[in-house]
């Protein structure tokens, strides 16, 4: 790669970070921000199981996020756009899953910028959520790079351990253990869980994915993606977030990364969202090229068209008002 190309690659990453803005929550996040909700958490992926992943999620009719691995999203970068058009979040795992508590500032933000890098190259996003390998960001400079490119980093509170028990005679009953415990014995009225789980592992997508979420369903709570549990948009400005599919007919959770399911343009609290900064993918028209930038504005006809008619309808309400006031005088 040439050096103008790679100093312009970072600049526009660099910029795309000081845009999103300091995160000034606390560094390591381990909870939603409301209780009844869990956001189901994949790591180490994209990997050969994917797809078969998110077929058991789309009968489901639940969403989770990825948190891939620049390494792995280079083998299987076609997954990325599958994900996405399935509803699921996209996040970032680092580039070589290194413990990022061993490393400089300057190498920390390789890891990230890497990433960053390949997810846009095959989805056109650039994720402003993280988790670090292993969760290790305990140190002051990992934790401190981290607020500077204005990154949530992802931990969790309910772990399958998956990966520990690929050699189990009982696999899913084992990593299940834990998720039992802590959510069996919770209240979805005041309680919240970020699960931890894996993809690169065949028993966790073929068997454990199907029993833990007829578990978590059977205590009350329902899935949403990292950015409903912890109300920060997934994506750096820049990024182009295509529409979701959606789900197939009986599906029990609709994919809504950043609403209530069935009330359209409302956020987790039941608030209009705040805009994220990035756009849907529009059909460009015929002779005319894509673009990024195709968020309507509060200046399009669209806009215009409704307000205009707001306007004709509160006058002739106004208008009947007079009439009715004055035949009761």
């Amino acid at each position: 790669m040439k050096i103008s190309t790679f100093v312009s690659c970072s600049a526009l990453f660099m910029a795309s970070m000081v845009a999103a803005g300091a995160y000034d929550e606390p560094t390591r996040i381990d909870t939603c921000k409301m209780p009844g909700v869990v956001a189901y958490t994949f790591d180490d992926g994209p990997g050969p199981y994917n797809a078969a992943l998110l077929a058991t999620l789309k009968a489901k009719g639940v969403v989770a996020s990825f948190f891939v691995i620049g390494e792995m999203v280079a083998q299987y970068g076609d997954a990325l756009p599958k994900i996405m058009a399935d509803g699921h979040q996209l996040a970032s795992h680092t580039f070589n899953h290194r413990n990022l508590d061993s490393l400089s500032a300057s190498e920390i933000q390789k890891e990230i910028s890497d990433t960053s890098d390949i997810m846009f190259k095959y989805a056109n996003v650039r994720p402003r959520y993280m988790r670090a390998p292993e969760g290790r960001c305990d140190s002051e400079v990992c934790k401190q790079t981290m607020k500077d490119l204005g990154l949530v980093v992802s931990h969790w509170n309910a772990d399958t351990h998956d990966w520990k028990f690929t050699k189990s005679s009982d696999p899913v009953t084992d990593s299940m253990k834990e998720i039992r415990d802590r959510i069996g014995n919770s209240n979805p009225a005041t309680d919240s869980f970020i699960i931890l789980q894996h993809e690169i592992h065949k028993f966790s997508v073929d068997s454990l994915t199907a029993v833990l979420i007829d578990f978590v369903k059977s205590k009350g709570y329902r899935f949403v993606t990292m950015e409903e549990c912890i109300g920060e948009k997934s994506y750096l400005d820049g990024s182009v977030v295509p529409p979701v599919v959606p789900p197939a007919t009986g599906s029990s959770v609709l994919p809504t990364p950043s609403g209530v399911p069935g009330v359209p343009g409302t956020n987790s609290t039941g608030t209009a969202p705040v805009p994220t900064g990035t756009a849907p993918v529009v059909p460009p028209a015929a002779g005319t090229s894509p673009s990024a930038s195709s968020k309507p504005s509060p200046s399009t006809p669209a806009n215009k068209d409704s307000s205009a008619a707001l306007n004709k309808a509160t006058a002739w309400v106004l208008g009947m008002s007079a009439v009715v006031g004055f035949f009761m005088l």
